[in-house]
């Protein structure tokens, strides 16, 4: 080769590598540069190794004591965001000097790059262990959603303090193994997950936070973890699928110590979508599914499961007659055998807690039926729940009366863990003219027969339902019935601009365009998901991932077209709500596959007119 055309590598200049929006990417530097950079890389390490020197030799001198906590409270907590900071900025050198080590360069700059590489990764090391100690000396966890004891139901159980042991155990191996609680519906996994989340020790264990998630069947998984993700990082990350999720919240968790609270798993897979591998962060994981733990150790080995087994009849005996109440209501003064009644609960704690809700309703002389109707064994139920489980709770339903109606009109609510009660009392007054003094007075009275729940999120009241309790509702409502009645409630509220101009209420813009699937209206779907006022109302009052989720609910040329355009344009529209109309003009506008297409162009056209000062720009494929 001619050495007038050689390369010089030494002194080449430096490069830029640039995306589609033009952001840069890549700089590609000659070697000199490079080892101008290494050195300063070499050199700010050595500053850092100073530093955190300093900070440990006053973390040893320093005694932490209960009695100290109050006047060192403020400077504990400056040594938590001076070692924070500290561990940042060793991640950003460490993801930078990895770029280079993958480079083919000489021997000796290769050894220098991996020894420096290590040198940080154990700093790191050091940092988690004394960041994660001095959280535990300073404040317990928040918990995020976390439900209330409920009233009436006992925890009292064995297997608590096993389980709360492991909890507080350190990790094996670098890694806390996933805790599975497994036992049929009503039993009380929930319950007992709730006490491990509100004692005190364990809430000192996991300093950064105790998160809540209520998954059952066909669960939103992606926002599940977009949740978590923000709770745990105040930042703006970009995820966009469950695999992006899980990896951002194994990287949240390599300084964290928190627990995670998966209740009412039904899939092995769900759980996977969480498996966050931490030293000092754990999942809880609640399911009915008996061979979910052995599922699970399958991709987890660390996995343990533990089997929570129904009352003794001597527990489930003084259960009831605590349920029922009243000083006269003893064993002696019944007038049957309450071994057998308690026996047709087949010893389950919501069971016998559903079968006292009749019985303190009524005379002692009727008991004899009750327990007549407990063992009767005609009814047909959905086969994954406990027989005896489902029949109580139907007597319980029919106890309602002309009330029992209201009841099943839950059945319509999308997300039965998560409904917002001012959506209720809505929906009830549309349908029975209920006032709502009259409806929150029935909630009660549901509540404290645990029939149904209730959760405080901020300034929102949010009910909630067992999934053996929706699960029937379903069976017994005519849905497409209800979906049209709340559709109906709502549209009350809209005015002559129709469902664009539905009330904000963490609720209508969320799910109306599933409840429009599920009554059937089509036709009023489609347009929906090509007007441009609703999609930007939408995203204003949600985010781009609810956005998204609405475009699976109709299979359609035009629509899955925007729904690409909006994939597309997620990774801006994630920051950057306001983009809304440039991301469709920019990406749309000079598609030949719609000059010709009327809803898409009209759709463009409100865009355009959302953002008159939008000019059209060539954009060139990669």
């Amino acid at each position: 080769m001619n050495l007038a055309t050689t390369i010089d590598k030494k002194s080449i200049k430096t490069q830029t590598i640039l995306d589609e929006n033009g952001n840069k990417v890549a700089v590609i530097l000659s070697l000199n540069q490079f080892d101008e950079l290494l050195a300063r890389i070499v050199k700010l390490a050595k500053k850092i190794e100073e530093i955190s020197a300093t900070a440990s030799s006053q973390t040893q001198t320093a005694t932490i004591t209960p009695s100290s906590l109050g006047d060192d409270k403020n400077a504990l907590q400056f040594q938590v965001t001076l070692r924070q900071q500290h561990h940042d900025t060793l991640n950003h050198i460490v993801e930078d000097l990895r770029k280079y080590d993958d480079l083919k360069t000489e021997l000796e700059r290769k050894l220098q790059i991996q020894r420096l590489i290590k040198f940080i990764d154990s700093e790191q090391q050091t940092l988690r262990q004394q960041l994660t100690q001095v959280k535990k000396n300073i404040r317990s966890a928040t918990l995020y959603q976390v439900p209330p004891r409920p009233p009436g139901l006992n925890s009292n159980n064995p297997l608590f303090k096993e389980i709360k042991t492991h909890l507080l155990a350190k990790a094996v191996n670098k890694q806390k193994p996933p805790i599975v609680i497994q036992a049929p519906s009503g039993t009380g996994k929930s319950v007992m997950a709730i006490e491990l989340a509100r004692n005190t020790e364990v809430q000192n264990t996991f300093p950064d936070g105790i998160f809540w998630l209520s998954l059952g069947k066909d669960t939103d998984l992606l926002a599940h973890q977009i949740t978590v993700i923000r709770l745990l990082d105040e930042t703006t990350t970009n995820v966009f699928d469950v695999e992006e999720g899980t990896a951002r919240l194994r990287e949240l968790c390599t300084t964290r110590a928190c627990l995670i609270i998966l209740d009412d798993v039904t899939d092995a897979q769900d759980v996977l979508a969480f498996n966050i591998e931490g030293e000092y962060c754990q999942l809880l994981i609640t399911s009915s599914e008996d061979k979910l733990a052995d599922i699970l150790q399958y991709f987890i080995n660390t996995t343990r499961g533990y089997e929570l087994k129904p009352f003794t009849e001597e527990q489930a005996i003084h259960f009831f007659f605590q349920c029922v109440g009243g000083k006269n209501v003893t064993p002696a003064t019944v007038p049957i055998d309450i071994a057998a009644m308690v026996r047709s609960c087949a010893y389950l704690p919501l069971t016998i807690k559903l079968a006292a809700n009749i019985a303190r309703a009524q005379p002692l002389s009727t008991w004899q039926t009750l327990l007549d109707n407990l063992q009767d064994k005609t009814n047909e139920f959905p086969g994954q729940y406990p027989y005896t489980l489902m029949q109580a709770f139907q007597l319980n339903i029919e106890v309602l009366g002309e009330a029992a109606d209201y009841y099943l009109a839950l059945a319509v609510f999308i997300d039965y863990s998560h409904i917002p009660q001012h959506v209720v009392l809505m929906l009830w007054r549309y349908l029975y003219q209920l006032r709502d003094e009259e409806s929150s007075k029935f909630i009660n009275e549901l509540i404290e027969k645990a029939l149904l729940y209730r959760d405080e999120i901020g300034t929102i009241q949010f009910l909630r339902l067992h999934s053996f309790q929706h699960d029937y509702l379903c069976e017994q409502a005519e849905l497409e019935k209800l979906h049209n009645h709340l559709l109906a409630a709502y549209r009350r509220q809209c005015d002559q601009h129709g469902w664009v101009s539905g009330p904000n209420d963490s609720y209508f813009f969320e799910y109306l365009s599933i409840h429009l699937h599920h009554a059937g209206r089509l036709s009023e779907l489609k347009p929906l998901l090509l007007d441009y006022d609703w999609l930007n109302k939408k995203l204003t009052a949600t985010n781009i991932h609810a956005l998204l989720s609405d475009y699976e609910w109709l299979d359609d040329k035009e629509v899955n077209l925007v729904k690409e355009t909006l994939y597309d344009a997620a990774i801006v529209l994630h920051t950057h709500k306001t983009e809304l109309a440039n991301q469709l003009l920019d990406r749309l506008w000079d598609n030949p596959a719609v000059k010709s297409n009327k809803d898409i162009q009209a759709l463009l056209h409100q865009a355009k007119e959302a953002s008159p000062n939008w000019h059209w720009q060539p954009h060139f494929p990669d």
